[in-house]
């Protein structure tokens, strides 16, 4: 249960800050830390660093399966560690879903100047990715899907 309390809280995150961010950043972006960090509006049509820029429906396709899998995964692996990094990304991937079936684009507003454009998706998708593979580095990857202990 405390999973699915993740991937909510993950979603709803998202999308609060993506709506302040085109309520408020659209027409006037916020510089931070001397330049470095920025709050800027942005209407990502694309994927990871804008690529395949217009295939919308590629990426719903293909996230709607990876969402599907992964919460496969996390209803069915026996690692809580596995399935926290599995909800960050099912949280993560659902609010970029989530634009790209309402809106058309994934709103990113995060601008560290020396990345692309992101947002909080994009870095709950980034966390759950690099604790998961922290895991596999670690543990070899035994626990990964769905191996009982014993």
């Amino acid at each position: 249960m405390v999973y699915w309390i993740i991937i909510m809280s993950t979603f709803v995150l998202d999308q609060l800050t993506k709506a302040r961010a085109e309520k408020f950043f659209v027409y006037r972006p916020v510089n931070l830390l001397g330049g470095i960090l920025s709050l800027t509006y942005v209407q990502n049509r694309g994927g990871a660093f804008s690529i395949l820029e217009g295939k919308r429906r590629f990426f719903i396709i293909v996230s709607i399966i990876l969402i599907l899998f992964l919460c496969y995964v996390i209803f069915k692996s026996t690692n809580n560690l596995y399935k926290f990094s599995f909800s960050l990304i099912v949280g993560g991937a659902t609010g970029n879903l989530f634009d790209r079936i309402i809106k058309g684009y994934v709103v990113d507003f995060i601008d560290i100047k020396v990345i692309p454009v992101f947002n909080l998706a994009d870095f709950f998708i980034t966390c759950g990715v690099f604790l998961l593979i922290f895991l596999i580095l670690r543990e070899g990857g035994e626990e990964l899907f769905l191996k009982k202990k014993p």
